[in-house]
């Protein structure tokens, strides 16, 4: 919800979309705008979300909650689309439970590599690729910056979801408890990403639950006062950069 704020105050200040890479929720608006989806769609799409579309409760030794649904919604969405089909070119960062390492999915069928990227491990069931189990890219790339590099971005700008005071509160429930220390995990791997951004959008998004889905227009409008607020930023980045490309990288809600 918050990334579909910023991709409106984006393109608000006609800044351009080259190339895009998303990690678990944030790979969800990534794959839409990739395609070319008009801002006000994505709202709409926003609005309408909801726990009983994104879960589906599967009880197992690896996971209790079953991510299918997640690649159901999108190919609503998306019906059918594969990477090679989408007007922007866009990857999807996920964690391969076997080398514990990032994997950027850039070929094949975009639902099922945003199931993978979005399936917090412990909440989720992993999710199988062509034989790989493959669980939330935030544990190995939070904010895929690298991985847009890898696309060619020369240029990026970084939208960083996670909490913006760093001190963690005493967890009420088991949900909360497996946030907080995926949140830590991942906390280790978006210093380094956040350094390799030209600019970080970082909203404040503390007052919020990672699975709000109640105030959708106050966190839309949250992610859009906070990117345009730094829109002179990032041209005068771009202007010191020198040079001609602008890239844009999002992450997580």
């Amino acid at each position: 919800m918050l990334h579909v704020g910023v991709i409106r105050a984006l393109r608000e200040a006609q800044l351009p979309i080259s190339c895009i890479a998303g990690t678990s929720g944030g790979s969800i608006v990534a794959a839409i705008t990739a395609s070319g989806a008009d801002t006000a769609h994505m709202e709409e799409i926003a609005a309408g979300l909801s726990w009983r579309k994104l879960a589906r409760i599967k009880l197992s030794r690896l996971g209790f909650v079953s991510s299918s649904p997640i690649e159901q919604f999108i190919e609503k969405v998306l019906p059918g689309v594969h990477f090679e089909h989408l007007q922007i070119p866009c990857a999807v960062t996920a964690t391969d439970l076997m080398s514990g390492k990032a994997a950027a999915f850039t070929r094949g069928p975009v639902a099922r590599a945003i199931r993978a990227s979005c399936s917090i491990p412990q909440i989720y069931l992993p999710v199988q690729i062509d034989g790989r189990p493959y669980v939330d890219g935030g544990l190995a790339q939070y904010l895929p910056v690298e991985t847009v590099r890898q696309l060619g971005g020369q240029f990026t700008i970084a939208v960083h979801l996670g909490p913006a005071c760093e001190a963690y509160q005493p967890p009420e429930n088991l949900l909360q408890l497996i946030m907080q220390v995926t949140n830590m995990v991942a906390k280790q791997n978006t210093k380094d990403s956040m350094a390799r951004a030209d600019v970080v959008i970082h909203p404040n998004v503390d007052d919020y639950s990672s699975f709000d889905f109640r105030n959708t227009t106050e966190l839309i409008d949250l992610g859009y006062e906070t990117a345009r607020a730094q829109v002179p930023r990032i041209e005068q980045a771009w202007r010191r950069a020198n040079r001609p490309w602008r890239r844009l990288l999002i992450r997580n809600r």
